[in-house]
């Protein structure tokens, strides 16, 4: 994560970084650690259901996927989402 205050400013500074560099951001690749912080630090959506939306407000409207590693925020692209999703588990 960058010297943004939280994961959510983090997230939509990635955002335009990748807008600037004409890339598509469709998703933000959370670890377990970095969930119990984005909960802490912003206002999560949930479903009637009470599980956790898709696609997170927060996370500028950007799918939500939890991933099985303690540390890690990425903000990726459709390709980059498809390939890490062939070798690693997504939660």
């Amino acid at each position: 994560m960058s010297n943004c205050l939280t994961i959510e400013d983090d997230v939509a500074h990635t955002v335009e970084q990748m807008k600037k560099l004409n890339q598509t951001a469709v998703a933000v690749m959370l670890g377990h650690e970095n969930w119990l912080i984005f909960t802490e630090q912003s206002k999560v959506s949930y479903t009637p259901f009470g599980s956790a939306r898709r696609y997170q407000p927060a996370l500028s409207g950007l799918l939500l996927v939890r991933v099985d590693e303690m540390d890690l925020v990425r903000v990726v692209t459709q390709q980059e989402l498809d390939e890490y999703s062939q070798t690693h588990q997504i939660l």
